[in-house]
């Protein structure tokens, strides 16, 4: 009779260490692709303040564009003040200070919150009206710089 080499209660090892093998490569996997939709996710998150962002930033430019033109009248008036009919008389009989005060941007609403003429230009925060975002912007005579 032949001998074997290993007794019966040691065999079938090949089996379990697959199944082992096979699991960690099906965690490791996994665990690949949980990081790859959590950066997308971050990502998507960073292009959408991004937008808001360059949204913000454009208004504060075109508040300082409308304050060279036909609202230049406005520029040392804090936004308070900006009623129709009691506008200052350096304004035209006709001039309506909302559409300054809420611009469409991209599609998008962005709220004129704030308005502070200073020594030397004025302060602006402006707020998009979906989501809240809010910005403040310095306006002066070197351009439109952004506060936080």
């Amino acid at each position: 009779m032949v001998q074997r080499v290993h007794p019966p209660r040691d065999g079938g090892f090949v089996l379990p260490l697959s199944i082992t093998g096979a699991l960690v490569l099906l965690l490791s996997s996994l665990s690949l692709q949980t990081l790859v939709l959590h950066t997308r996710r971050v990502q998507a998150s960073e292009r959408t303040r991004l937008r808001a962002d360059d949204r913000l930033a454009s208004a504060a430019h075109r508040v300082a564009a409308a304050f060279q033109g036909r609202f230049a009248c406005l520029q040392a008036v804090p936004l308070a003040a900006w009623r129709v009919g009691a506008l200052p008389t350096s304004c035209p009989g006709d001039l309506d200070p909302r559409p300054l005060q809420r611009l469409s941007i991209d599609g998008q609403v962005v709220q004129l919150a704030a308005w502070e003429p200073q020594q030397g230009g004025g302060a602006l925060r402006l707020q998009q009206a979906v989501g809240g975002l809010t910005r403040r912007y310095w306006l002066g005579a070197s351009g439109v710089k952004e506060l936080g």
